[in-house]
């Protein structure tokens, strides 16, 4: 079967299997119109890009199996990126907007990244596949990192210094202050800044995010005003299980949260405790939450960890369901 034609068999099985299993929000039966549009612009993005050169050796503070994105010669045009700057208190920081066709104003995706050092060939990968399904994706560098390397200390080294002197719990206890401090500080910065925007509905501004981006898209889903709903990918995955100040913090957070979120895993991530943990608190504190976690992803731990930006022909259907229809309390 060629390769379209595969993803879209295996794309249309999987959301009848959400309609028939997950949230009873889809028919059984023919996919609606929003999933139909999903299968088809997965089966584009996938034509165009291919990844190559896995491996399961990941360097310090990248949350991601390295892979090359290389364009196919198939004759589709992939939709373009652009570099954009914004402000975070005396700070300037940079960031990638993908825009889809036409006018708008639309909804828009802010998606956070990891703790690593360079997320192109995630953002590229997964900014072009929001962008085709109707979304303004907006990707914003935080300072230290990636695009914004220069605005600050890379967060990583912060972290690893203060645990060489003073021990894992002061590790812990700089994390949580970071993120819920200058970290989530440069998310409500892109945040104000995708707002102002005239190609974006200010009423539909979805923040999502995977590894440390899910970290600080469930503090934000409890901090920040003017939030859609939140989908967090993979968020504390390799941190939870040493760090109990982020399990309560981010715990305080699903307790408080203004908007509905989607926990998503692959089931071999790191360790899929955050996922569960938050879901089951949010439904006790009557806040309204989906949890699913999907198959494993590639072959190692490091390539389930970065389902969130490379498996969307795989979540798709689950996430364009939640957008459709969030749950509400």
């Amino acid at each position: 079967m060629p390769p379209i034609a595969a993803l879209h068999t295996a794309t249309a099985n999987a959301a009848e299997t959400l309609g028939k299993s997950d949230r009873g929000v889809i028919a059984v039966g023919k996919p609606p119109v929003f999933l139909v549009k999903f299968i088809t612009s997965a089966a584009l993005i996938a034509s165009v890009y291919s990844l190559s050169a896995f491996t399961a050796t990941v360097p310090r503070g990248v949350d991601r199996y390295s892979a090359a994105i290389t364009p196919r010669d198939t004759g589709i045009v992939p939709i373009k990126p652009e570099t954009v700057t914004f402000s975070s208190g005396a700070l300037t920081l940079h960031g990638i907007v993908y825009r889809p066709t036409g006018t708008g104003p639309f909804t828009a995706i802010l998606f956070n990244h990891g703790s690593g050092t360079d997320y192109t060939p995630e953002v590229r990968a997964v900014g072009a596949v929001y962008a085709s399904l109707g979304y303004v994706f907006f990707a914003p560098s935080r300072r230290g990192q990636w695009l914004s390397a220069s605005a600050g200390r890379y967060i990583l080294d912060s972290l690893d210094a203060i645990e060489k002197v003073r021990g894992k719990p002061a590790r812990d206890t700089l994390l949580v202050a970071l993120m819920k401090g200058p970290q989530l500080d440069d998310v409500a910065a892109a945040l104000t800044w995708l707002k102002s925007q005239n190609f974006v509905n200010a009423n539909r501004i979805v923040i999502a995010g995977n590894s440390f981006g899910g970290i600080v898209t469930v503090l934000a889903s409890a901090r920040l005003e003017g939030l859609y709903a939140a989908l967090d990918f993979a968020g504390a995955a390799q941190t939870w299980a040493s760090a109990p100040l982020l399990q309560a913090a981010m715990t305080d957070a699903a307790t408080h949260a203004r908007i509905p979120i989607f926990f998503g895993q692959a089931e071999n991530d790191y360790d899929l405790t955050p996922s569960k943990a938050l879901s089951a608190q949010m439904t006790a504190a009557q806040r309204p939450s989906v949890m699913k976690i999907f198959p494993p992803f590639g072959s190692s731990t490091p390539e389930g960890h970065s389902f969130g930006y490379f498996g969307g022909a795989i979540w798709g259907p689950a996430v364009a369901a939640f957008l459709a229809s969030p749950p509400r309390t």
